[in-house]
């Protein structure tokens, strides 16, 4: 499994926005087989703060993730909310009660 968390800074007069669009994503995202978890979480101490936590079987579903027109949408929508470009880090699953579900 490959987890990848995707952070976001949003413009603060634009979260509303945000959620917006990344609803498109989300909804998407959760209905694609490739996909095991898609979770939209907010800085509780900077509400402008966001990181994406996402769980998918292997690489080839997140490369098919990518290429999904509700991930090109809100890439798109994204790109006057934020204050600057997404960063992103990868890791491989190594304990979680997801690979326990899956054994």
């Amino acid at each position: 499994m490959l987890v990848q968390l995707v952070h976001i800074q949003v413009k603060p007069d634009r979260i509303e926005d945000f959620l917006d669009a990344f609803r498109i994503n989300y909804e998407g995202t959760i209905k694609e087989p490739g996909n095991l978890r898609f979770d939209v979480l907010q800085d509780p101490n900077d509400e402008t703060r966001f990181s994406i936590y996402e769980v998918f079987v292997d690489e080839a579903a997140v490369d098919a993730h990518r290429n999904t027109p509700h991930y090109a949408t809100t890439v798109a929508l994204l790109d006057d909310i934020m204050t600057g470009p997404r960063s992103k880090d990868f890791y491989r699953m190594m304990m979680s009660n997801l690979t326990e579900a899956r054994e």
